[in-house]
């Protein structure tokens, strides 16, 4: 009697999983250069590793343009800094700023996520946003919401070494939770709602509480990254430049999603290394055109790499000739995408 052969399971993930743990360990090794500034420059980048792994769950896996998932970093900074500051114990702080932050996520998910396109982007944008400026106008940990703490009482170099490690093991836990995402009906739940709502919707997918459960995973490692920040950077504002508030670092995460591949699992780190790296390399070299590189560089990501590293390097190894054969037609269709958004927003170039 013949047999039907069973279809080959996809090992994609697994691969994903090795590339993310190899690149991982590689910038593991960064300490033993010995250089402060090199080590600095690798714990923004693994910080924004995690932020951009957070906010993947919501915007790469659902499909939400979540604008304001800096409130969930935000929220993390100053749980940590408060319970600092009334000399709690740092783990404390550390606790509890996921479950604060995750619930702060439930109850926001409930009326926002029943919004659509860009009305939830701009909702969620203006949530964060006005946060950071009650914290400010409460003078909330300080003068003008301000938070100063005091060092770790310990070497200077053990500590920053500490903060990088801390990052990196984050990165590295969020990386594991982002795999068992794409191997379970949660996430493939969530990728159906991405695709196809109303399709998800007929199937019989709760769609809403999908999207609030992503919303609410995405909290966690953003508020632990934002725990971190908080006694790593010591001194910081609300809502200033580089602030716990500031709305840029949310830009920086859906930036950073979609070069390396939203709904991918190591997409994000590969895009945190790439764009953070080359906004601290040129806010040094090119001050005067940082603002104007960057910006330069969202329009190259959306005309020649609309779907990310990790999926344009998919496609080339399994069918390299297709890819160049529709690359042409990919490009244009980006273009377009430039020009539609610069004529309906009204930009003069």
């Amino acid at each position: 009697m013949e047999t039907t052969p069973k279809p080959r399971e996809n090992r994609d993930w697994l691969w994903s999983l090795g590339v993310g743990v190899v690149i991982l360990a590689l910038i593991a090794l960064v300490p033993l250069a010995d250089d402060q500034s090199v080590l600095s420059l690798w714990t923004f980048i693994l910080m924004y590793c995690v932020l951009a792994q957070g906010w993947n769950f919501i915007g790469g896996f659902a499909g939400r343009a979540a604008f304001g998932n800096v409130a969930f970093f935000g929220i993390g900074a100053y749980t940590v800094s408060l319970l600092l500051l009334a000399n709690k114990p740092y783990w404390l702080g550390l606790a509890l700023a996921p479950i604060i932050a995750c619930l702060f996520a439930f109850l926001l998910g409930l009326p926002v996520l029943r919004l659509k396109g860009h009305y939830f982007a701009i909702a969620t944008l203006g949530i964060a946003g006005a946060l950071g400026e009650v914290i400010q106008s409460k003078s909330v940990g300080g003068t003008g919401g301000e938070i100063s703490l005091t060092p770790p009482d310990l070497n200077f170099r053990v500590s920053n070494a500490l903060f990088f490690y801390g990052f990196l093991v984050l990165s590295l836990l969020t990386l594991l939770v982002t795999t068992w995402l794409t191997r379970t009906r949660f996430g493939y739940a969530l990728v159906a709602i991405r695709e196809n709502e109303q399709a998800a919707e007929a199937l019989g997918i709760a769609t809403f509480w999908y999207k609030v459960g992503a919303f609410v995973l995405s909290a966690a490692p953003t508020a632990l990254a934002g725990g971190l920040f908080a006694y790593w950077q010591l001194s910081f504002d609300p809502v200033g430049e580089g602030g716990a508030f500031d709305v840029t670092i949310s830009v920086a995460m859906i930036l950073m999603t979609f070069v390396g591949g939203a709904g991918t699992i190591v997409g994000p780190i590969l895009g945190a290394i790439i764009i953070e790296y080359l906004d601290q390399t040129t806010s040094i070299a090119f001050p005067t055109f940082h603002g104007p590189l960057l910006g330069l560089l969202i329009v190259l990501v959306t005309i020649f790499l609309p779907q990310g590293l990790v999926r344009l390097a998919q496609e080339l190894l399994r069918n390299p000739g297709g890819v160049r054969q529709s690359y042409p037609t990919r490009v244009k269709q980006g273009v377009q995408r430039v020009t539609r958004f610069i004529l309906s927003n009204g930009i003069c170039l």
